[in-house]
């Protein structure tokens, strides 16, 4: 059951747009930073199926679980998307939908034809308590945005050195990038395409 006030927020969610794509600037953590690193991605995107598939496939997923992700989707129509649809402003990208998600973008650094670094995950970006870290990488390929994510498993670490020092934006340069470390699970690629 779902307490008086978190119908409230909802409401209040729907009402302003936020949970339908709204813009990150109406959340609760504050205003988007500008970035020019992250620049080229701002924008509204839609999550392209096919590509975010043979994306997986040529990164290494196996034909069984590509298979089982189609069928899956076949019998769910009502899930047709792998990932919401997100818009980005600065170091926020904000998921569409209720409730409404969100990545927050920090030591962000040039990497190759990559732009790398971290990001603090909601599911629900109006529930600070689940928040997680992820690694990020973001690429722009044949003007669609590739975004790889590195999801950490297990609970937040409340001692955790980026939740203590408050990371800018920006890092300086790759040498302390965590990309190519090895981590709790595995690298995941979404594909997504401009809205018009």
């Amino acid at each position: 059951m779902r307490s008086s006030f978190t119908l409230l927020m909802l409401a209040t969610l729907l009402s302003s747009g936020v949970g339908c794509g709204g813009q990150p600037d109406a959340g609760p953590f504050g205003s988007p930073q500008p970035s020019a690193l992250l620049a080229p991605f701002a924008g509204n995107w839609t999550c392209d199926f096919e590509q975010t598939l043979a994306a997986q496939k040529a990164a290494g997923a196996p034909d069984e679980q590509i298979e089982r992700l189609r069928q899956f989707h076949a019998q769910h129509p009502e899930l047709k998307m792998l990932h919401t649809d997100i818009s980005i402003t600065g170091d926020v990208a904000v998921g569409a939908g209720v409730p409404s998600s969100e990545y927050r973008f920090f030591s962000m650094h040039q990497h190759g034809t990559k732009v790398c670094g971290k990001a603090w995950h909601h599911e629900d970006r109006f529930d600070p308590g689940d928040m997680s870290k992820c690694l990020v990488r973001l690429m722009i390929q044949n003007d669609c945005l590739h975004l790889d994510l590195g999801m950490k498993d297990g609970q937040l670490d409340m001692n955790d050195k980026d939740m203590l020092s408050h990371p800018p934006v920006e890092s300086p340069s790759a040498k302390d990038c965590e990309a190519d470390k090895p981590i709790a699970t595995e690298w995941t690629t979404f594909v997504f395409t401009r809205k018009t």
